[in-house]
């Protein structure tokens, strides 16, 4: 067989790709060694960030206020004892003879925020005129809540709430008082409701007989009642 004529082989560098206005490609080892650099770096950089991150998070986490929560504040408590019957009759002229002079006692009560102790006190004579005075104080179970105080004047609110007549006139040391009317029967009533700090009292004052109506005595002598109990809480 015969074969052409032959030629030298000889290997053809295929032409670079040229970029316009760009010099053209490193090699192959030079190129891979700038990429790993661009890598190592942005890895480095990202772990920087990160670690920015990180700790600029446990730095505001460690610096946050810390919050506590308090109860409300009130009034305190003005009283932690009531006077006794004779003490307060003591401020008084002309008074019927005291039925009885004993202590407060404990007083029931609904609300789980305070403790109630109550006075009762009469006076009385057959063919006199009758006064008879409740006073109840609150304490307050936590100190300084206010709840001793906004439960006395809860009552005196209540009260005018259901027809008592504020007094613009002052009561002894009374923080409000009220004209309270009683529609009884025949013989003709009067009374005083009002509050001081966290002390609640009702006076009461009854005529002597079914004649008498005079009705401006009854709130005087009402008056004077509850001007006494004021004083005598101090």
């Amino acid at each position: 067989m015969q074969q052409g004529p032959q030629y030298p082989y000889q290997q053809q560098p295929y032409p670079q790709p040229q970029y316009p206005g760009y010099p053209p490609p490193k090699s192959g080892k030079t190129a891979l060694v700038v990429t790993l650099v661009v890598v190592g770096v942005l890895l480095l950089a990202g772990v920087g960030v990160g670690a920015f991150f990180l700790l600029t998070a446990r730095d505001d986490k460690r610096a946050a206020p810390v919050t506590t929560t308090t109860s409300p504040a009130g009034e305190p408590d003005r009283y932690t004892s009531l006077p006794r019957c004779s003490e307060i009759g003591s401020r008084m002229n002309n008074l019927p003879p005291l039925d009885s002079d004993k202590p407060p006692e404990p007083a029931s009560t609904s609300n789980p925020e305070i403790e109630q102790s109550v006075l009762g006190c009469s006076w009385r004579k057959p063919g006199s005129s009758a006064g008879d005075l409740s006073m109840y104080l609150s304490k307050s179970k936590q100190p300084g809540s206010g709840a001793g105080a906004g439960y006395a004047a809860a009552g005196y609110e209540n009260a005018v709430d259901d027809g008592a007549k504020p007094i613009t006139e002052k009561i002894g040391k009374a923080t409000k008082a009220a004209d309270v009317e009683y529609n009884q029967g025949s013989t003709l009533q009067c009374g005083v409701r009002f509050y001081q700090g966290n002390v609640d009292a009702t006076v009461i004052v009854s005529a002597a007989d079914a004649t008498d109506r005079n009705l401006e005595r009854c709130r005087r002598n009402a008056h004077s009642l509850a001007k006494a109990a004021s004083e005598a809480l101090g």
